[in-house]
């Protein structure tokens, strides 16, 4: 559930070598310094999924995730990183691993690496990871969690399109729930949580998108979408949870809408655990 534009500006040699020379002067310069220093085109590297898998490479992060009033950290939220290139983000290895058909052993690899730490958080707090419904309905994914301790576990599940049984995810979501791992609805409010989703999950934890949260303490309309599923969490007996909190106007605002729980820059960056 991520800025910056480069600007280039080009100069001629000889506008900086001969500010006053003659236009033809200036033009055989810039033509003479264009052969002696070619500019290069920067090429990317590619994704390696199949080499992040091989390895191991991928390392993993952890946000806290705290109640709003107290300020108190009541989980960590489980996020990858991955090597180079250094500018690109996780969802775009996700989405390589899913056109590779190598969805489901990436997310294996990253909720993997992150519950062998779990043993090094605080025995009270939770820990987030996050799967794609299909790989939370996977035999190998129910293996791991058999594991963990379910009551210090949340699962965060984004919905998808490639859903073949929805009838069986609900049934292992259900049966996840019954073992007492908690699950969380990600990315409520950007789009891609539809009613029949929110029905047929009842999450434990509903998580609103950063896109309602940036900016929520000067827009009325960002302050009635966040109300209405806290509103709804609450009816149903789930937490609500904001996410991307970045100001005191936006955590304020969040209080005021009686919003539980959050994470956000504000309130923590993602880090390493310390080496035990």
């Amino acid at each position: 559930m991520s800025q910056s534009d480069n600007h280039i500006r080009h100069h001629t040699a000889a506008d900086a070598v001969h500010p006053g020379g003659a236009p033809s002067q200036n033009r055989q310069a810039t033509a003479n310094v264009v052969r002696l220093h070619p500019v290069r085109a920067k090429v990317d590297s590619p994704l390696d999924v199949e080499q992040v898998l091989s390895e191991g490479s991928l390392r993993v992060v952890f946000q806290p995730v705290c109640n709003l009033r107290s300020r108190e950290v009541i989980g960590y939220e489980a996020l990858s990183r991955f090597p180079r290139p250094a500018h690109s983000t996780p969802r775009q290895w996700f989405d390589q691993a899913s056109r590779l058909g190598l969805l489901e052993d990436l997310e294996l690899l990253a909720a993997t690496m992150a519950l062998k730490q779990l043993a090094k958080l605080p025995d009270k707090v939770f820990l987030a990871v996050n799967v794609s419904p299909a790989i939370a309905a996977s035999a190998a994914f129910g293996k791991l969690v058999a594991t963990m301790p379910p009551d210090r576990l949340v699962l965060d599940i984004a919905e998808k399109d490639d859903m073949d049984d929805y009838q069986l995810f609900i049934a292992v979501i259900d049966h996840l729930r019954s073992l007492g791992v908690r699950i969380a609805l990600d990315d409520a409010g950007a789009g891609d949580v539809n009613l029949q989703h929110l029905l047929g999950v009842r999450p434990d934890i509903v998580k609103i998108d950063t896109t309602v949260i940036h900016g929520i303490a000067e827009d009325e309309l960002r302050q009635a979408v966040a109300c209405a599923y806290a509103s709804l969490a609450k009816r149903t007996g789930a937490i609500s949870l904001a996410e991307g909190i970045e100001t005191e106007a936006e955590l304020a605002m969040l209080l005021s809408l009686d919003i539980e729980t959050g994470q956000g820059f504000l309130l923590g960056r993602p880090a390493s655990l310390p080496a035990a």
